[in-house]
């Protein structure tokens, strides 16, 4: 069983990031105590393990000075822990973004980011060791970093810095790694979507903020997809997901403007449920945009398995090979997911129908398959095919299908997160539930 720290280690208790009430919601977060999360079962990982010519490198190569100061130290410690020789079981720029590579040079410039990198210099040597819940370093890091980013978001300026968006995002990939289950991870998430309304959604100012509100913008529709906590207009949401490439836009960016759309969608359909019943004349507008992303996720699953179906390792760089595979199988199993949520918002517009039944059971099969091969890949290298997973529930056909992905879900949270709550059932109905419109 997983212990869980005393008071003492989280430094006095858990702080959760939430936008305060009214007016004051544009400038600032505040922080409430979260009550400690019951024991869990926890699995023990082993310690990365770098490729061989970077380990014969660490042994040979001696670093020119020791680093002089605290942020010296800092951004070697970062350096290390984002290095491209990490086991991509490990690594987090190709797990959480590319964004992290930028932040070694942005550090000295923001407290709540120097930080929150702090916190997760010591909560990713923690998860590769398994040792997190017996560290209270870690926890004391992490609550050091809330009270220092609460300080810099009452400050206007800095509330609105592309380097305080980052440390809400640094913070949330620690809370992914130390405890994803306690609710907090949505939290982070989303305060970082009330940073960027509170800018107003301008037009990013350099590449860095670019990339930051690029990556960003996959865990805030997730947490909108999931739940009300983020609610936009459509506007809003139209802005945020053009932030994508725009020329040259391949099957991995299509996908994703294929489930981004589904937040809005939901939210429109359920305004309009309150005051008439499907079906009706005025679900004919959302069901008509439903179908038209179902025919577009559809051409999307196409071209993401015969791109993995086609993958060779021989042919690809010996460097690339397992980040190309783990990437088409994530990427594939995300689409498929999509074309079941999808499934479930069209059934509940207009209505039960077999065809969609029958789509969204193979679908859910494909995903079964899919992360049977992504195993390997585990724990951070196939994380999102713990989302997956509760997709494929929904589309599940029978009884049987269910208990098979449900004990696949639980190998997974265990695996990857390293603690699960138990029985899934009661969250992934409510999923269900919630897009279906019930």
């Amino acid at each position: 069983m997983r212990r869980v720290p005393s008071a003492e280690e989280k430094g006095e208790a858990k702080r959760l990031i939430r936008p305060a009430g009214g007016k004051a919601a544009k400038q600032r977060y505040k922080f409430i105590f979260q009550s400690q999360t019951p024991d869990r079962k926890v699995a023990r990982r082993p310690a990365p393990r770098l490729k061989a010519k970077a380990q014969r490198e660490s042994v040979i190569v001696q670093p020119a000075r020791t680093p002089s100061n605290g942020l010296s130290c800092l951004t070697a410690a970062l350096v290390h822990s984002i290095g491209q020789d990490v086991d991509i079981k490990f690594q987090l720029v190709w797990n959480f973004g590319h964004y992290l590579a930028a932040i070694p040079r942005r550090l000295g410039r923001s407290a709540a980011l120097d930080a929150a990198t702090s916190a997760l210099v010591s909560a990713h040597a923690g998860f590769c060791t398994g040792n997190l819940a017996s560290n209270p370093t870690v926890w004391s890091k992490y609550s050091r970093a809330l009270t220092v980013l609460r300080h810099d978001l009452n400050d206007v300026a800095k509330a609105r810095s592309s380097e305080s968006l980052c440390a809400v995002m640094v913070l949330s990939i620690v809370q992914c790694l130390v405890d994803p289950n306690s609710g907090q991870l949505a939290g982070h998430t989303e305060g970082a979507a009330q940073i960027m309304r509170s800018r107003g959604f301008v037009t990013p100012s350099d590449d860095f903020e670019k990339l930051l509100i690029y990556t960003l913008r996959g865990p805030v529709v997730f947490v909108a997809l999931l739940g009300d906590r983020i609610r936009f207009s459509t506007r809003e949401w139209k802005i945020l997901n053009d932030q994508g490439p725009k020329a040259q836009v391949g099957p991995d960016e299509k996908w994703f403007g294929c489930i981004a759309a589904v937040p809005d969608l939901i939210q429109r359909s359920q305004a309009v449920l309150k005051l008439h019943k499907p079906p009706s004349l005025h679900f004919l507008g959302s069901e008509f945009e439903t179908r038209s992303l179902l025919d577009d996720c559809r051409l999307v699953i196409t071209t993401l398995r015969k791109r993995l179906q086609k993958y060779d390792p021989s042919s690809t760089p010996a460097g690339l090979r397992t980040h190309l595979h783990a990437h088409y199988l994530r990427t594939l199993g995300l689409a498929l997911g999509t074309g079941i949520v999808l499934n479930c918002v069209l059934s509940g517009l207009e209505g039960t129908s077999d065809g969609i039944h029958e789509e969204s059971s193979a679908w859910s099969g494909e995903i079964v398959q899919l992360s049977q091969s992504a195993k390997k890949y585990r724990p951070l290298g196939a994380m999102a095919i713990v989302l997956c997973l509760r997709f494929a529930w929904m589309g599940a056909a029978d009884a049987d299908a269910k208990a098979t992905v449900e004990a696949l879900l639980y190998d997974y949270e265990l695996t990857c997160i390293g603690s699960t709550s138990g029985g899934p059932c009661a969250d992934l109905m409510k999923d269900f539930r919630r897009f279906t419109l019930q």
